[in-house]
């Protein structure tokens, strides 16, 4: 049994997050992480006005994240029955809460039994990608191409909008998503707040040795270069967890709905939360960014690109360097580059 400890800080927007016992606020949905030793992370969330958004996230809030991350550990692994199943399970890891609306509640009563879930398999995955192995000739085959014009019929006001906003012609927008996500239609399974929290666990010398023990038996890696690997990516993702669940309370999205790559990116542009949150765009003016909102993730790569340095006419060596900063692929910047020259004239 955890004993809860008060603290109320008024935001300027409208949420209550209990983490570990402290009670932060702005405005998001509600939603239940199981913590450590049967402690757990709750948000109770004031039905939202339409179009109200919170400008930013308070302090307390990205304090009381932290404190959350720093108390994640030790993390449940798999045990001997669940080990020919190391995906997600909502139903049996995260339960949802219902909404909320008592803020003057002062305890939050653990629940027996719950543990965070370890997803081995997306760092397995992140392990073993292999920018060889991709084939990127499928992207430039002519029924992609043809899927990628209509895709441009499809959204033509979106993509203009883009193009006048940020300069950045429909093709090589175009040509992104399609690589991306196939055209948004392959935007990703995994729940990212479990993705990165895992790869952010590997920040722990004991979960980096129960890991490596248990699931890189193969001896791809030396001890030290998984270290190095772990130690890196581990900093990476915690502060890529941080902008995550920053990016949901600002938009109120409930985090635990959202899918993306083993890497963590999400939407149809794939960004990772901290480009989200840098770069993101309202394509579409709803007062909201949503990046698995077509016009949204439009805008979003027009100002990424732009800010990176992509310009109107610019030359061949130039965009490929800009789009490098997307992708540090040379193979991918040159697909990209192929598929906007395919796709003039659309």
């Amino acid at each position: 049994m955890m004993e809860s400890v008060e603290m109320f800080h008024k935001p300027p927007a409208r949420f209550s997050v209990i983490l570990f016992g402290q009670r932060f606020c702005s405005d998001t949905p509600s939603f239940l992480l199981p913590g450590v030793r049967g402690t757990r992370i709750q948000v109770f969330s004031r039905h939202r006005t339409a179009g109200a958004r919170s400008p930013f996230v308070t302090a307390g809030f990205i304090l009381g994240c932290l404190l959350a991350l720093k108390c994640f550990f030790p993390l449940h692994f798999a045990s001997a029955s669940e080990k020919k199943d190391v995906s997600f399970q909502p139903d049996k890891h995260l339960q949802k809460s219902p909404a909320i609306d008592d803020f003057e509640s002062s305890r939050i009563k653990s629940k027996p039994g719950a543990h965070p879930f370890f997803d081995a398999a997306s760092l397995l995955l992140f392990l073993k990608h292999s920018e060889a192995k991709i084939n990127y000739d499928q992207f430039t085959a002519e029924k992609s191409v043809n899927r990628a014009r209509d895709y441009i019929k499809t959204h033509q006001a979106a993509l203009a909008h883009a193009e006048k906003k940020f300069g950045v012609g429909r093709e090589i927008i175009t040509a992104i998503i399609l690589i991306e996500t196939r055209l948004g239609t392959n935007t990703g399974k995994r729940p990212v707040l479990v993705t990165l929290s895992s790869l952010s666990a590997l920040a722990d010398p004991g979960i980096r040795d129960m890991f490596r023990e248990r699931y890189l038996k193969s001896g791809r890696l030396t001890r030290a270069d998984f270290e190095k690997w772990a130690k890196r990516k581990s900093k990476w993702a915690h502060n890529e967890l941080k902008a995550f669940i920053t990016y949901t309370a600002v938009e109120g999205i409930d985090p635990l709905v959202i899918r993306g790559s083993y890497a963590g990116a999400l939407g149809i542009a794939q960004f990772m939360p901290s480009s989200v949150l840098g770069f993101g765009k309202d394509g579409n003016r709803d007062g909201r960014i949503d990046l698995f909102d077509h016009a949204d993730a439009v805008s979003s790569i027009g100002n990424y690109l732009k800010r990176h340095g992509w310009e109107p006419n610019i030359d061949l060596q130039k965009a490929r360097n800009v789009l490098m900063r997307y992708n540090h692929s040379r193979r991918y910047a040159n697909t990209a580059l192929i598929i906007a020259e395919l796709l003039k004239g659309s």
